[in-house]
């Protein structure tokens, strides 16, 4: 499955160039079944060479993303009963209400 990205309501669908380094801003919907390790988000996907940075808001869930560089994908996290601090959603997990509003750095 993958992500469906589009550009949020009130950011411009330019990608701006601050110094030699551009920015993208984006909004990445889940789909319906979350895939383990996350859901691809690469520098292609946005229009770009390389990410260098990425800063993750979630607008609509208690859920809590994160950017893996290494494999280029976007997590989700929950709070988990076991005592642990934050586990990794389930495999195939419905995730299609999840919205994450993301600024990437890159070239």
């Amino acid at each position: 499955m993958a992500l469906a990205i589009t550009v949020p309501g009130n950011a411009s669908d330019m990608v701006g160039v601050p110094g030699n380094n551009k920015y993208v801003i984006k909004t990445c919907t889940f789909d319906s079944s979350y895939a383990t390790g996350g859901e691809a988000l690469t520098a292609t996907t946005l229009g770009m060479e390389q990410i260098h940075f990425v800063a993750l808001s979630m607008e609509n869930s208690g859920y809590v993303p994160q950017y893996d560089y290494t494999n280029e994908k976007i997590a989700l996290y929950e709070a988990g009963a076991d005592g642990a601090i934050l586990d990794e959603v389930a495999n195939t997990t419905n995730v299609s209400a999840v919205v994450v509003r993301v600024l990437v750095f890159g070239r």
